[in-house]
């Protein structure tokens, strides 16, 4: 088939970023026989820049093709500048498939809606089938930048962008989702298509890539040695408002006082690293590392000199499954994370690591304390977080894909739908 995927956002082979979902999606498909071509974004979202000024293919594979769609630019993610950017790109996405021969599958992105909005328009005009990929909570997460006082309106004041897209969803021959509990908000939401085919395909990693490359010797990398029977734990993502990374640095400064052998050591960019870089310099914390933004081939060889990983989300995080939670546990490190819901379950099911509360410094303080000195536990833990890392690997997550569009296939033929 030839299988058209429509997604704005992610970082495109080439940079220097971990293969991102749509990549990992377009290759599998395109072993699978099919055609793919992935229409994306000019503009960079990852990198706040352009990619591109018009239109460019770019071969990825034989069968996969990224299609760069031009759009505007913007600096911030919450303005109105990046609303007219998804306007434009759907706009003219429009106006350029009208001249292309028509997808035998569509597969877009949801959020955003007004990307899921054209989709619903291009499977209708092209009489074929439509699966939705939920990477995100919209509007759900969006109550997260309304004052405090405001939030408990978040439902209502964001009614018509659930609408929109519960109209998208109630449209589609399929679902796919990148944890569970998307994927159940989402079929929960739509009682009448409750035998939508649908599927929970987490992100995942080439395991054994990763494994490989943790022997490899980290260079480049100033990383001050741990003292004897120290333990070492790591952060490594972004460094922003959505992100416990005050949390973080404030329980390293209580372990700090009470002398527990840990050293934190933090890899990443973003709003607050100016912040934490003065934090470690005006408290004189030897336990606090900052060791700048490492790349992907990196970063496995810093967790192999880790002994735990740290997933830092700020209450009230919509963020389910996040992608560092594949690399600590490829790499064998138990988890210290404040996210509730579905990794939080996997962690206490699996027994791959421990809980804190969001915000909580002290509860963060003593999660690592209770691994720094029980050995025998932190063992225990990391073999189980080493055996989990297998559940999610890449191919075997992927490897679910072709089946499930073959059945949006059937589901739409059976049905014969009528967009209206």
């Amino acid at each position: 088939m030839t299988i058209w995927l429509i997604n704005a956002y992610g970082p495109i082979p080439g940079e220097g970023w971990r293969d991102y979902r749509y990549t990992i999606i377009g290759e599998t498909l395109a072993k699978a026989g099919h055609s793919v071509i992935w229409w994306t974004s000019s503009f960079s979202h990852h990198f706040k820049r352009f990619r591109s000024r018009e239109w460019e293919d770019r071969l990825v594979a034989a069968s996969f093709v990224i299609r760069l769609v031009p759009a505007s630019g913007y600096t911030r993610n919450i303005s109105l500048a990046r609303v007219w950017n998804e306007l434009l790109f759907a706009w003219r996405i429009y106006l350029r498939t009208r001249k292309e021969p028509r997808p035998d599958l569509i597969i877009a992105a949801d959020p955003p809606s007004t990307i899921g909005r054209v989709a619903v328009w291009l499977a209708r005009r092209g009489k074929c089938p439509l699966v939705f990929d939920v990477m995100d909570l919209w509007p759900e997460l969006f109550a997260l930048a309304l004052p405090k006082g405001l939030r408990k309106w978040g439902p209502l004041i964001f009614s018509p962008l659930s609408a929109l897209r519960k109209h998208n969803h109630a449209r589609a021959d399929g679902l796919i989702a990148l944890c569970e509990s998307y994927r159940v908000t989402m079929i929960t939401q739509l009682p009448e298509r409750n035998k939508l085919p649908s599927a929970a395909i987490f992100n995942g990693i080439d395991v054994a890539a990763f494994r490989s490359i943790m022997r490899e010797p980290l260079d480049g990398i100033d990383l001050p040695p741990k003292a004897k029977n120290a333990v070492r734990a790591v952060y490594a993502g972004s460094l922003g408002e959505n992100y416990d990374i005050i949390t973080l640095m404030k329980a390293a400064e209580i372990l700090g006082r009470s002398a527990v052998p840990i050293q934190i050591v933090i890899a990443g960019v973003g709003p607050l690293l100016e912040s934490l870089k003065a934090f470690i310099r005006e408290k004189r914390l030897n336990n606090l590392i900052y060791v700048g933004c490492l790349s992907p081939e990196q970063l496995p060889s810093l967790y192999n000199l880790c002994n735990i990983g740290i997933s830092a989300y700020c209450r009230g995080s919509t963020v389910s499954m996040p992608d560092k939670a594949y690399d600590y546990m490829a790499a064998g490190l138990p988890i210290v994370n404040s996210l509730r819901g579905e990794l939080e379950g996997i962690l206490q099911a699996g027994q791959i690591g421990l809980q804190y509360v969001a915000g909580d410094a002290e509860s963060l303080a003593f999660a690592l304390t209770k691994l720094a000195c029980d050995r025998a536990l932190m063992d225990r833990m990391a073999q189980q977080s080493l055996a989990a890392g297998g559940i999610f690997d890449r191919d075997v997550q992927f490897g679910a894909l072709p089946d499930l569009i073959q059945c949006a296939c059937r589901q739409y033929e059976q049905r014969n739908l009528q967009y209206r």
